[in-house]
């Protein structure tokens, strides 16, 4: 008997440990189970998520196809396009490839180079080369203005006579240059009786007269410059008129291919020698 009993403890104590572990073993697999079906509910929301998003991607996709076919869309014609663009390309690269020319030149010829005659001066005083300071309107005017303006075209235009002998005293410049200070210029003009008699004049020749000024654009700051460039002759579209309305007003005439007219009488003309280039290129220059 007291075998019997001493089993009955033993059994006793065996079932209580396996409960124990079976207990620990059912909290454990009851938390495991809290996660998975945590991490199962996370996953059906996301899988929402996506089936509406697919949902969303699809009838965007179909309203596009259904653009597309309302556009009644060509692949022959898109590749024409891609071929006219191609070829516009093309262009725009030997255009490009002119603007730089025509820039390098300009700038070889109306560049102006100089140091700070003093610290911290006013860079702004000095406005550049008149050529570029001022636009032509149309580009057949451009030989008779060049010659009208001369050698003004590449003379540099400041702000004071002060910026100028400044310039000329300590601007350490490489080249001799002449300055046009718009505060000293005398600017030039031609007589509203001689434009009025020129206009007459042409138009019975079955030409045009007009005053060269009027042929150029400018800022009005740079005014007295201008007309002191340009502000004294006549632009005549015929060499018959030009003649008759230098004798007639005593003014300088020029035609359209740069024959000029003098009131003293004299009468230039002959070779162009890329006359009028200066203006022309500039132009296109501004085009761009």
């Amino acid at each position: 008997l007291p075998e019997q009993i001493s089993k009955a403890h033993s059994d006793s104590k065996t079932a209580e440990s396996k409960a124990k572990q079976a207990k620990m073993k059912i909290s454990h697999l009851s938390k495991e189970l809290k996660a998975v079906q945590k991490d199962l509910s996370k996953t059906q929301k996301e899988t929402e998520k996506l089936s509406a998003s697919k949902d969303k991607a699809t009838k965007r996709v179909d309203g596009i196809r259904a653009k597309l076919e309302s556009l009644d869309f060509s692949a022959q014609e898109y590749e024409s396009l891609e071929l006219a663009q191609s070829e516009l390309s093309g262009v725009v690269g030997e255009l490009s490839g002119t603007v730089d020319t025509l820039d390098a030149q300009m700038q070889a010829k109306l560049a102006f180079q100089y140091a700070d005659p003093a610290r911290g001066f006013d860079r702004s005083l000095v406005k550049g080369a008149l050529a570029k300071l001022i636009k032509i309107t149309d580009e057949k005017n451009a030989t008779a203005l060049e010659v009208i303006a001369g050698g003004k075209l590449y003379q540099i235009v400041v702000e004071d006579a002060i910026t100028a002998k400044a310039l000329l005293n300590r601007g350490k410049l490489k080249k001799r240059v002449t300055i046009i200070p718009l505060d000293k210029i005398r600017a030039r003009h031609t007589s509203n009786s001689a434009i009025k008699a020129a206009k007459s004049i042409a138009q019975s020749s079955n030409a045009k007269a007009t005053n060269a000024i009027e042929l150029v654009d400018f800022d009005e700051e740079i005014r007295s410059a201008a007309e002191y460039a340009f502000g004294c002759a006549i632009v005549v579209d015929g060499e018959k008129a030009a003649n008759q309305i230098c004798d007639a007003t005593k003014t300088r005439t020029v035609t359209l291919e740069g024959d000029v007219y003098n009131p003293s009488g004299t009468i230039s003309g002959g070779s162009k020698n890329n006359l009028g280039s200066t203006l022309k290129n500039l132009m296109e220059l501004q085009q761009f």
